[in-house]
């Protein structure tokens, strides 16, 4: 219960700041993303299937980069998970198939949410995210999974969450 109300409390600091990426369009405008395709309806992000209503009755469509296409053409990341050890050599497949999995099922719920870039060196690997929630989902679907050590930081003023993983 401890560990639930500190981080209850770290949520409640990560909200209190404005992420400059969001769009800023009225509720009834309908967007459409001309690098992934996500459409912004509703005063939402959705994938385009779950919009194709929306897009068929709207008047207009404007064209533009969504928040996440913008945070990875600036290469400005919102999580950085970083995950190490002997474990992580052995098991790599299925490692990458759970953050795969994670991944596809935040996009789901908000597709701005989603993995920016894998890079592997050495015993590490390291995964760039578009918001903090997701860095923080990955970290706790891989310690859920495979036990191990896990980390969380927050920088102050910003979004960015790092997650550190470590399992020997």
């Amino acid at each position: 219960m401890e560990s639930r109300e500190k981080f209850a409390h770290v949520n409640r600091k990560i909200q209190e700041y404005c992420d400059p990426y969001l769009l800023e369009m009225p509720p009834d405008e309908v967007a459409i993303c001309r690098e992934c395709r996500s459409v912004y309806t509703s005063g939402i992000w959705k994938l385009e299937d779950q919009a194709a209503n929306d897009l068929a009755k709207a008047k207009r469509v404007t064209e533009t980069l969504c928040p996440a296409c913008k945070k990875i053409r600036d290469r400005m990341p919102g999580g950085i998970v970083s995950l190490s050890g002997a474990f992580l050599n052995e098991h790599e497949e299925e490692i990458v198939n759970l953050i795969n999995h994670e991944n596809r099922s935040a996009m789901e719920v908000n597709p701005i949410e989603r993995i920016m870039d894998t890079e592997r060196r050495d015993d590490i690997m390291v995964i760039w995210t578009t918001n903090e929630k997701l860095a923080q989902r990955i970290g706790r679907a891989v310690h859920k999974a495979y036990g191990g050590e896990v980390e969380y930081k927050w920088s102050k003023g910003t979004k960015l969450a790092r997650v550190n993983w470590n399992r020997g």
